[in-house]
């Protein structure tokens, strides 16, 4: 992956579309099974040993996220431990306060979205706003999808398309970023 993340620079930098898409695409499918193998490690591995050792009783980290026919069901079923916390203290605080649930499903995708940047930004210390870029994208492709515009294999086909796609890209723009911040002029 490195070598594709350094060879995106200069197309990026000359905005050839053509190969930035190629980068794009070459980036995208490696990206995924390095996600696809953190999940699992952390999700199924460690988080079980870590509740069997503690004789933690409740050990549903995760429910089955890739059958996703939405982004909601994504959200909801990709990290438990995380969607039982922001409807606890997030969710449902702000409906009992009069909000209607697409303004507080709207509010909660916003305070993922801020987190996620916070743990993007920090470690490149350069705040340049990419996760909370995508994160926040997927708030429109929330409601189109959960109007019923889209359903069943394709809002599959569209939630996986999301993962594959938006991650690497996301990599590349802060990669291009970061470059330029702390490279360029040397």
């Amino acid at each position: 992956m490195v070598p594709t993340i350094h060879n995106s620079l200069k197309p990026l930098q000359e905005m050839d579309y053509f190969r930035m898409l190629e980068r794009l695409l070459k980036l995208s499918i490696p990206n995924h099974i390095i996600w696809l193998i953190w999940f699992y490690t952390y999700f199924h591995s460690f988080l079980n040993l870590i509740g069997e050792i503690l004789c933690f009783g409740d050990r549903q980290f995760y429910k089955d996220w890739w059958n996703a026919e939405s982004l909601q069901y994504f959200w909801k079923n990709w990290n438990i431990p995380v969607h039982h916390w922001c409807v606890r203290h997030l969710y449902v605080p702000l409906l009992k306060r009069g909000y209607s649930k697409m303004t507080v499903t709207a509010i909660v995708f916003l305070m993922s979205a801020i987190f996620h940047e916070y743990l993007v930004s920090v470690p490149l210390r350069m705040f340049r706003f990419w996760a909370f870029t995508g994160m926040v994208s997927q708030i429109p492709f929330l409601f189109v999808i959960h109007s019923g515009f889209v359903q069943g294999h394709y809002a599959n086909m569209f939630v996986w398309f999301s993962l594959i796609i938006g991650q690497p890209l996301c990599i590349l723009a802060c990669y291009h970023d970061y470059y330029v911040v702390n490279h360029a002029l040397n």
